[in-house]
């Protein structure tokens, strides 16, 4: 076996360096070389011992390689770790020091008999060499001992090993513990709509008008819940009535009433009682007060649904007389006369017939798109009693289906109805509710901040963001309007993003529209723009996750 030494800074890039020409001593000499120096041991046969590469410098540093089976999983971890790769070397010099000892003292001795015969010091190296190739190799007992000593090697690199993935590990844990608590230290998500654990926030309710039939429909259910919850004990119009009503007379009936529902009785479709409804909300409506802001109309599944195309029987005039249409149309269209500084928002309520003793049962409650009931489905005159009451209670502002409503069934009508506060454009479960808040502001200010231009995302109009506790509020911000107008005071519409953990419930991040002003139209492109954009980018984190 031998050991081959050669200065440091011939060194190549191999972790063992043989330099040509390499100083080769046999096992038993001594040799004194200056520091650096590189010791490259055990090049042995197949079959014996791995080599130990050992390279010093004159600071007393040192680095450490084996060639061996394992030798690419020791090199990345000696790479990786400088407590590892400092034990390598302690270890190598423990396995080498013997062999280079020995080595150290044969070449010495061969050396001096080389150079007492004559030889000059370039031929006694070729001797040297020469001598080297014939002598006999190492004994048996020398071979046993280094294999311990190499087996040993092995043992302690492996135990080396073990602990520098416990090392890796343990970062691993501690990084995401520093995450965790930049987390925590960010504040809680939470909504105005919606806080942070579910509670919904509830509207105050002021003077309230229940416009509908005695002993009929479900006006006198409302009436009933409203007194529970409203601040004010609700107002009774008689709709058969108020229409024969003075005009000062509906005046001071409605005075002060800040909104108004309209409840005709579901079950009665003829012509005849609608029309008795229609000549009722017209006159209530010509009389509203400054205060009244919101209307309220219950109205039937199936409404609209004859619109577009031609109507041969309007066409010669035997129409079939007032109808659902006709309702919802004498409200929107008084509600686009109104000028700004009296607006009145209205919300239309679509239900089924209620169900009668010993027929089908309504089914599971629903609270779906104003199109998309079925003319056939029932609703439960309880179930449109509480919804009624809720809409105000809970700030709804678009229209809706409701259907079905079985006995005994309890209903969230928070969560019902949330989807129709805003509405609501867009939503998907998280994992993480406060991650999701995290992220969504940070993707806000990534594409939308100061200074960035949305129409690169084809979002044609400039907004511009603000962070709430659960989320982002988008806003559309009109072109020459910076500095003019503030952000509270925007109201060209816009989008807010809002993360929430309800009780029992999935975490979810939902889109809902926002700060749109009145008559102001939904600016549908720029908002698909935005929220395809975010759902592409939420997507591949979430498969990332």
């Amino acid at each position: 076996s031998r050991v081959v030494l050669a200065p440091a800074t011939q060194q190549s890039d191999s972790p063992v360096a043989h330099i040509h020409p390499p100083a080769t001593l046999l096992v038993g000499s001594t040799v004194m070389v200056p520091s650096p120096l590189i010791v490259a041991g055990w090049a042995g046969p197949v079959g014996a011992p791995p080599a130990v590469g050992l390279t010093t410098n004159s600071a007393g540093a040192a680095q450490g390689a084996l060639e061996s089976p394992s030798g690419a999983r020791t090199q990345a971890a000696l790479s990786a770790s400088p407590r590892l790769r400092d034990a390598t070397v302690a270890a190598s010099l423990t396995a080498c020091s013997s062999a280079v000892a020995g080595a150290a003292a044969v070449s010495v001795l061969r050396r001096r008999r080389h150079r007492r015969g004559g030889l000059g010091p370039a031929a006694a190296l070729v001797a040297l060499r020469a001598t080297d190739d014939d002598a006999e190799g190492p004994s048996a007992e020398e071979l046993a001992e280094a294999e311990a000593q190499l087996a040993a090697l092995e043992d302690n690199l492996e135990a080396l090993e073990d602990e520098f993935a416990e090392e890796v590990a343990a970062r691993q844990a501690n990084l995401a513990d520093k995450m965790d608590d930049l987390l925590s230290a960010a504040p809680p998500p939470s909504t105005p709509a919606v806080s942070f654990g579910g509670s919904h926030k509830v509207k105050s309710m002021g003077k309230v008008a229940i416009c509908g039939f005695a002993g009929a429909g479900p006006s006198e259910a409302v009436q009933a819940k409203l007194s529970e919850d409203a601040s004010k004990a609700p107002i009774w119009v008689d709709l058969r009535e108020v229409g024969k009503l003075r005009f000062e007379d509906v005046d001071d009936l409605l005075q002060g009433c800040e909104a108004m529902m309209i409840c005709p009785d579901p079950s009665d479709e003829t012509a005849e009682s609608l029309d008795v409804v229609k000549a009722g909300l017209k006159a209530v409506l010509a009389s509203a007060p400054l205060e009244l802001k919101k209307v309220v109309l219950l109205s039937h599944v199936g409404a609209q649904a004859s619109k577009g195309g031609f109507n041969i029987d309007s066409f010669f005039g035997s129409g079939k007389g007032t109808s659902w249409d006709d309702l919802e149309d004498e409200l929107t269209s008084t509600v686009r006369t109104r000028s700004a500084n009296r607006a009145l928002h209205h919300v239309i309520i679509r239900v089924g017939a209620p169900p009668q003793a010993g027929g089908p049962s309504p089914g599971a409650l629903q609270c779906l798109p104003p199109d998309e009931g079925s003319a056939s489905a029932l609703t439960s005159p309880k179930a449109v009693a509480e919804a009624l009451a809720s809409v105000l209670r809970l700030g709804v502002d678009s229209n809706f289906c409701l259907v079905g409503g079985e006995d005994g069934e309890t209903v969230d009508w928070g969560e019902e109805l949330l989807p129709f506060i805003g509405p609501e454009v867009w939503r998907a479960e998280v994992n993480d509710a406060r991650r999701a808040a995290i992220f969504v502001q940070g993707w806000a200010e990534e594409f939308f901040g100061e200074g960035k231009r949305a129409m690169r995302l084809g979002v044609k109009t400039p907004v511009q963001i603000r962070n709430t506790q659960g989320g982002v509020i988008f806003k559309f911000r009109p072109l020459g309007t910076e500095g003019e107008v503030t952000f509270e005071d925007l109201d060209e519409g816009g989008l807010e993003f809002i993360a929430e953990e309800p009780f029992g419930k999935a975490s979810r991040l939902r889109a809902r529209r926002c700060a749109y002003g009145w008559k102001v139209s939904p600016k549908e492109n720029s908002e698909k723009a935005l929220l395809d954009k975010f759902a592409k980018d939420w997507a591949e984190v979430s498969e990332k996750a």
